[in-house]
């Protein structure tokens, strides 16, 4: 379990509008205990989209909080994990929990890890436990999860755990049946600064190895399934059924946006210069 230390190693919080945050995910602000924070992190999925569109919409991506905040808060937008993870990141420590950064690395098809700062996640410690917390990767778990080795928690229909590799690094394991699992990611208890993420935000909106340059992609949890939208088709979960529509062209993707997203191409933030 890492203590925080919050004069030297904390990375810095920007100051943010946390009722009009809270307004967003449709709660009211309790104490910093794990029951809330487990309303927040379901709030936060339910209500805020994953979406990589600012990449295709030639819009730079900065981790500047205040910025971040005035598109997914303001405009009602959504992010990817820099995004999200950071600025809840910035909600959480308002709150009143102790959390902080760290990097994660993808485990990809072919065995091997991603690079460092390839995605953000979030640690918190409450009453002496630590939970991993992940409003920023799509398809994820719903609720914080527990940090400890050897013990299956459930979310929904899929389950999750927690291994070690030899090098002490965490493991977050993920399977369908409680019996095979498969490595999502893996990190370690140690917080970073924002910063530190910038140079793989950089190459995540502009190189051809990155898999948000490969298509547009904005999907969000709802409340018996989930809504996704490619510029290639649109993908309704809805109670364990499957409707895929294929997206023809520009128009088309747009009307979906605004239909089941609430999203129009005036809510995009400003192009790049």
């Amino acid at each position: 379990m890492k203590k925080l230390n919050y004069f030297k190693n904390k990375p810095k919080v920007a100051e943010i509008d946390v009722a009009a945050y809270m307004k967003r995910l449709g709660l009211g602000q309790e104490e910093p205990t794990i029951k809330f924070l487990r309303k927040l992190h379901s709030a936060h999925i339910h209500k805020i989209p994953f979406e990589n569109l600012d990449i295709h919409y030639r819009r730079k991506i900065l981790l500047d909080y205040s910025k971040i905040f005035d598109k997914i808060i303001k405009k009602r937008r959504g992010g990817f994990c820099y995004e999200l993870n950071g600025l809840f990141y910035h909600l959480l420590s308002h709150l009143g929990y102790d959390c902080y950064v760290t990097s994660a690395q993808m485990k990809n098809d072919d065995g091997e890890f991603s690079p460092p700062y390839d995605h953000m996640i979030i640690i918190a410690n409450i009453e002496e436990k630590d939970y991993l917390i992940d409003v920023g990767f799509g398809e994820a778990f719903s609720y914080p999860k527990e940090i400890k080795t050897g013990e299956v928690q459930m979310d929904y229909t899929t389950y999750w755990r927690f291994d070690k590799d030899p090098d002490e690094n965490l493991l977050l394991q993920f399977s369908s049946n409680a019996s095979s699992f498969q490595t999502k990611y893996r990190f370690a208890f140690e917080e970073k600064q924002i910063i530190q993420f910038m140079e793989m935000c950089e190459f995540h909106q502009t190189s051809e190895r990155s898999p948000f340059t490969q298509k547009k992609l904005i999907t969000i949890k709802t409340e018996d399934g989930r809504v996704t939208l490619t510029d290639r088709k649109l993908k309704l979960l809805k109670l364990g059924e499957i409707e895929e529509l294929p997206i023809l062209n520009e128009d088309e993707f747009l009307s979906k946006l605004e239909q089941y997203f609430e999203i129009t191409y005036q809510q995009l933030s400003p192009i790049r210069k």
